[in-house]
Formats: C-alpha cells, sequence, structure tokens
C-alpha cells in the first residue's frame, strides 16, 4: 500500500439515510487533492471519518500502509472545520498561540509559529485585533492558520473557500501549495468544482454517497476525450462544419463559435478549414471543466444504477 491515506469501501449511514456507500479512495501524500461534490454528497461525513469523529459502519482507512484506529492516530493532524471554531472575544495573536499550546508547543514555539503564519497571510498587523472585529476573509484565513501553528504533516479542510473573494482565495491557495512542496498531505472539500479547478492537483469526486471519479485532474481532463474548439472569426459562413462529420456545435453567439471537437477529429484541420473562409480572430482548445465531468461522471453512475 503506498504513502497517503487510502480509503477502502467506507460505509456510513444515519438511520435509514445511506451518507456513504462503499467510498474508496487515495489522497497522496505531497500533492493537493480536492474532495468534491454537490452539497450533501458525502463529503463532510467522510471527512469526519478520516478524522476519527465519525466510526465507519465497514470499510477501512489507512494511513503511510497502517490502519487507522482511533482518534489518537490523528492526534497531529490540522483540521479546518466549515463552521468557524474561533473564539470572538480573544485577539488574533492569543487565538493562534493558543491553539499551538494545545498541540504541545512551548509559548515560546506557538508564538513564533503564530507570528510566522500571520505574515503569511498577511494579517501581521491584527495580532492584537479581537477576532469577531474582522472581516470573514480575515477570519477564514486565521482559521487556517490555527489548523496550521503546530506545523501538521495531514492537513483537512471542510469548504474552505466558501464565501471568500478571489484575492482570499488566491492567498489560501498559494499557502496550501507550500505546504504540499514542503510534502504535507492536503485534502479540502469544495462543492465549487470550477472555482478549484486550477488549484487542485488530484480530485475524488463523490455523488450520493459514491466515489463517481477519482484520480489526477490533467489526467481525468485529458482522457475524457471531451475537448472543445473555441474560435473568434470574422466571416459568418458555417458551410465548412459539414465536411466534418461528428463535431457539434455548442454555441454560436456574434463571432464566437464553440465546438465539441471527438477525439478522431484534427483540430488543426478544423481551424484550416475556417480560416478558408476568412480571418479567424482568436482561438483556443479547451479541455472540459470539473463540473463538466462530474456531470458526465455522476449521470453515468446513475444509468448503471437504473440498469441495475
Amino acid at each position: 500500500m503506498s504513502d497517503g491515506l487510502q480509503v477502502d469501501d467506507v460505509v456510513h449511514t444515519f438511520g435509514d439515510r445511506v451518507a456513504l456507500d462503499g467510498v474508496t479512495c487515495q489522497v497522496p501524500s505531497g500533492r493537493l487533492t480536492g474532495l468534491l461534490g454537490p452539497n450533501g454528497a458525502g463529503k463532510t461525513t467522510l471527512m469526519r471519518i478520516l478524522l476519527g469523529v465519525l466510526t465507519a459502519d465497514g470499510g477501512e482507512v489507512w494511513l503511510d500502509g497502517r490502519r487507522l484506529e482511533d482518534v489518537h492516530d490523528r492526534h497531529a493532524w490540522g483540521y479546518m472545520p466549515q463552521e468557524r471554531g474561533l473564539y470572538p472575544a480573544m485577539t488574533a495573536g492569543a487565538q493562534l498561540v493558543h491553539f499551538g499550546r494545545l498541540h504541545g508547543l512551548s509559548r515560546q514555539q506557538a508564538t513564533l509559529r503564530a507570528r510566522d503564519l500571520l505574515g503569511e497571510l498577511e494579517l501581521a498587523d491584527r495580532w492584537d485585533e479581537r477576532t469577531d472585529r474582522l472581516s470573514g476573509g480575515m477570519q477564514q484565513r486565521l482559521q487556517l492558520a490555527t489548523a496550521l501553528v503546530h506545523g501538521p504533516h495531514v492537513v483537512v479542510l471542510d469548504e474552505p473557500f466558501a464565501g471568500l473573494d478571489p484575492v482570499a482565495v488566491e492567498q489560501l491557495s498559494s499557502m496550501l501549495r507550500r505546504r504540499v512542496e514542503d510534502g504535507c498531505l492536503v485534502v479540502f472539500s469544495s462543492h465549487q468544482l470550477d472555482l478549484v479547478q486550477d488549484l487542485c492537483e488530484d480530485i475524488v469526486m463523490v455523488d450520493h454517497g459514491r466515489t463517481v471519479l477519482s484520480g489526477s485532474v490533467s489526467g481525468l481532463r485529458a482522457a475524457s476525450g471531451q475537448r472543445r474548439l473555441r474560435l473568434s472569426l470574422a466571416s459568418s459562413e458555417r458551410g465548412w462544419l459539414e465536411s466534418f462529420p461528428g463535431v457539434q456545435v455548442v454555441s454560436d453567439l456574434a463571432d464566437d463559435l464553440r465546438l465539441t471537437v471527438p477525439p478522431e477529429v484534427d483540430a488543426l484541420q478544423l481551424l484550416d478549414a475556417a480560416r478558408s473562409c476568412g480571418p479567424v480572430l482568436d482561438f483556443g482548445l479547451e479541455l472540459p471543466t470539473l463540473s463538466e465531468l462530474f456531470l458526465a461522471a455522476a449521470s453515468g453512475e446513475r444509468r448503471h444504477e437504473a440498469v441495475r
């Protein structure tokens, strides 16, 4: 069994409701993995099982080849809950020092780590400011810092980008990339698939408690067989499309034409055909988004269930 987290056929129910129905996936160390899917798909339940907060009704969770037994195996992990768990009347600096001390750091170690993290998150000037007087985005960054203050090797984040503006998303993303570059295992959940498309290296997509897609983002997008050619054309002539059976028009608005291109069709030949009818002002070959991959995988799973 390889390094990292391994989830094997995990099942969990709440009464008659099946939250997880045999989820299997792998989260490698040194790579940023997104646990993706719509609200209610089972992401938070799976994270709570990873953390030992819930006990699976079936299946197992392994870390670096060793089966995780109880919550003590996760004591040194970093965790950021979806709902903020900060003390509103405590200052930002005192908050981080407190969480560092809870993880066994000395006061001096915790203070040094806290100052480093607030500086990295551009919150150094907020050291003495009460948490409840910080903006929502600042509180979200502070919450992430509490998960990282003790230097964990495994970091689990539940919807860390919810409600953040693009600047805050980039700040948190940069921080997570740096941790991954240092060999940390980072897994985060999100229902905002396309928002995190450029952040994830690997993904696990769940729907109705089942794994519907997993692997590297680049590999899954390339292997999907779905490609789109985007053309900005000076001419409204479209007769040249008749020479390419299998190519479908997704949209044709003003001078913007978008086509689905099957694997057997050479996109460069399409481009040459378009140029023969007039100038091509702009073009680009696009792979499917994570949302499109999810919709295709989820609908295929549901059709399979209907057949069974």
